[in-house]
């Protein structure tokens, strides 16, 4: 034993001589399962794809689901998030499971399985296929924001749809960067187990009756429903008579210069509102809206936004800071939208059940946020034979944006005929990309 020691010994001391560094010590994987829930229970789901990504979103892995549900992957310890999305269909409607789970922590003895929650999203008829807030450059190289706003909503169905009840409007606070977001407090929204969205600025609807045709869109100006493109060039034409525009008329506080109509708008054409803050013009975000579309009758929707008694004051008792208590099941469309320059300090403000993610928009560049295309679905469609159109090239990806996954140029293919399903997951980072122009712009 002593020859044994000391024979170590000068092998140890050789190699300090030698310049001999000691061995890095090796990071072992670790084996550990996710199981797929619904509705508080596991969920026997096969072939449920599953993605595994490291919290600085560098390395992820992907695997499907066996027939108990569940997925196994080798990593290494450290914080991961887990999501999916699978569509499939049940009782002839459209759905998709839509899950997220970002507190996976992986352990040397990791507490296995973890859960991952799905919540299913049933297709809407009406949708919100793009939104149009940032503004975009002048001729004189400057800004052109607040002014050319436009939301399109489309009829994502083979079936006629009543937009008659829809409502418009946009939650509390109006920045998702916003310093004083007293609704976001350590880590997680203080209503996200209420019944209600704080809903903020106005809310909008239709005084008359609607109706879009299948595949369908109507185009609702805003702020200014003119010809914008004749005094910037890179804005938009929003005086086309077959657009709506968001009235001032109904809102005698709204005496902002920039709430401005082209007299070929008919007045038919024209959105009615409540105020709920006491501002000079709606107060809807350039950078970061979280915009939303929801269904209720003209007289709860007056109730709802004049009964201050109900207000929710958490944002502030001022008539600047308060909130509309927005019912959640009545939202049928959600976008929660995130600055470029400020997603370090942006925080949701969707709850997880309406919409989870959030796409990132570049401001005053003329980029839009436009819906992804269904791919499966839309190719499956028999009338789109030889009318799609490929090689989509008007995502932002390389300027540091995003694009469309599905590869299919939906405003092209709608041009040649082609009917066009758009995703509905409620995830915004999944169901939107920001789009280089306007799709006013041809």
């Amino acid at each position: 034993m002593k020859h044994s020691a000391l024979f170590a010994s000068l092998v140890v001391s050789a190699s300090i001589l030698a310049g001999c560094k000691p061995a890095t010590p090796q990071v072992v994987a670790v084996d550990i399962s996710i199981q797929l829930y619904s509705d508080g229970a596991p969920l026997a789901l096969e072939g449920v794809p599953v993605t595994l990504a490291n919290s600085e979103a560098t390395v992820s892995f992907d695997d499907r689901t066996d027939a108990s549900g569940s997925v196994s992957f080798s990593v290494t310890p450290g914080s991961y998030t887990a999501s999916t999305t699978y569509k499939t269909v049940e009782d002839g409607k459209r759905l998709t499971l839509n899950g997220s789970n970002s507190s996976v922590l992986v352990t040397a003895a990791p507490s296995s399985p973890f859960r991952l929650d799905l919540k299913k999203v049933e297709s809407q008829q009406l949708i919100i296929k793009e939104l149009y807030t940032g503004g975009c450059p002048l001729d004189d190289g400057s800004n052109y924001t607040r002014n050319d706003h436009y939301i399109i909503i489309y009829n994502n169905s083979e079936f006629e749809a009543d937009a008659s009840d829809l409502v418009i409007g946009a939650l509390n606070p109006y920045n998702a960067h916003s310093n004083g977001n007293k609704y976001y407090v350590s880590g997680g929204l203080i209503y996200e187990n209420e019944d209600w969205l704080p809903a903020g600025g106005a809310m909008w609807y239709f005084p008359g009756e609607v109706k879009i045709p299948a595949y369908s869109q109507i185009v609702i100006a805003v702020y200014a429903a003119i010809d914008h493109t004749a005094t910037v060039t890179a804005s938009v034409n929003l005086s086309d008579p077959s657009y709506y525009w968001l009235a001032n008329t109904s809102i005698p506080a709204f005496t902002h210069k920039k709430h401005a109509v082209s007299e070929s708008i008919p007045v038919t054409h024209y959105l009615y509102g409540y105020q709920i803050n006491q501002q000079t013009a709606w107060t809807l975000s350039d950078s970061s809206p979280a915009f939303f579309i929801a269904k209720m009758s003209h007289s709860e929707l007056e109730a709802l936004c004049t009964d201050t008694s109900a207000f929710d004051f958490t944002g502030g008792t001022t008539a600047t800071g308060w909130a509309a208590k927005l019912p959640r099941q009545s939202v049928i469309g959600a976008i929660e939208v995130f600055a470029a320059a400020n997603l370090a300090a942006s925080h949701p403000r969707f709850t997880s059940d309406v919409n989870t993610g959030y796409i990132t928009m570049t401001l005053g560049k003329g980029y839009t946020i436009y819906r992804n295309v269904d791919k499966e679905a839309t190719e499956a469609l028999p009338e789109n034979q030889g009318k799609l159109v490929y090689g989509y090239s008007l995502g932002t990806s390389d300027i540091g944006g995003s694009t469309d996954p599905s590869g299919i140029d939906a405003e092209a293919s709608i041009a040649a005929g082609a009917h066009i399903i758009f995703s509905q997951t409620n995830d915004s980072g999944k169901d939107f990309h920001q789009r280089f122009k306007s799709s006013l712009k041809k």
